[in-house]
C-alpha cells in the first residue's frame, strides 16, 4: 500500500505505519539515532508500496525479492534492492539468493530495526504467487532472516 491508496491486498501499509510510529517516539530515538532500518519484503509480490514511501528516506532500506512476472507489474517502484525470480523457483534456487543477499545486507547497513514481510505467497499450491517453492523451503527462508536479526 502507498501513501494515500491501498493496493493489491494491502489495504494500509502496516509497516510503513510501525517506522513512523516508533521514529517519534523518544524513548527510541537514541537508538535510531545514525542508523539505518531495514524492510526485508520477501512476499511474492515486489514492495511498491515501501519502495515510494521511503524512497527519499536515507535511513530506511527497502529490500524486496519477488516474482519477476508478478503483480504489480504497472505499478512498480524502485527499491534500495530489487530481485526479481523466475516463475517456478523453487527452494534451492530461492533460498541461493536469499543466502548471497542477507549477509550483504546486514553488513553493509547494520540495521538497528529490521522489519520482515514474510509473505507465504511464494508456496507452490498459491496459484497466484507463481513460485514453487515448500513449506520446508520457507521455514528455511524464515530461520535465515531470523538468525541475522540476532
Amino acid at each position: 500500500a502507498f501513501r494515500d491508496r491501498g493496493e493489491g491486498f494491502c489495504v494500509f501499509n502496516d509497516i510503513a505505519v510501525a517506522i513512523n510510529v516508533i521514529r517519534g517516539d523518544p524513548m527510541y530515538e537514541a537508538s535510531l539515532r545514525g542508523r539505518k532500518i531495514l524492510i526485508i519484503d520477501l512476499d511474492v509480490h515486489q514492495g511498491n508500496g515501501s519502495a515510494k514511501i521511503f524512497e527519499n528516506d536515507e535511513q530506511v532500506i527497502t529490500f524486496s525479492m519477488h516474482g519477476e512476472r508478478n503483480y504489480p507489474l504497472k505499478t512498480r517502484e524502485t527499491s534500495t534492492h530489487d530481485v526479481e525470480l523466475p516463475d517456478d523457483c523453487d527452494d534451492a534456487t530461492y533460498l541461493a539468493e536469499l543466502n548471497t543477499w542477507l549477509p550483504r545486507l546486514f553488513i553493509e547497513y547494520d540495521p538497528a530495526l529490521v522489519f520482515f514481510q514474510a509473505g507465504i505467497d511464494a508456496l507452490r499450491e498459491d496459484s497466484f504467487g507463481r513460485l514453487a517453492m515448500t513449506r520446508a523451503g520457507m521455514l528455511t527462508r524464515n530461520h535465515a532472516v531470523y538468525s541475522q536479526c540476532i
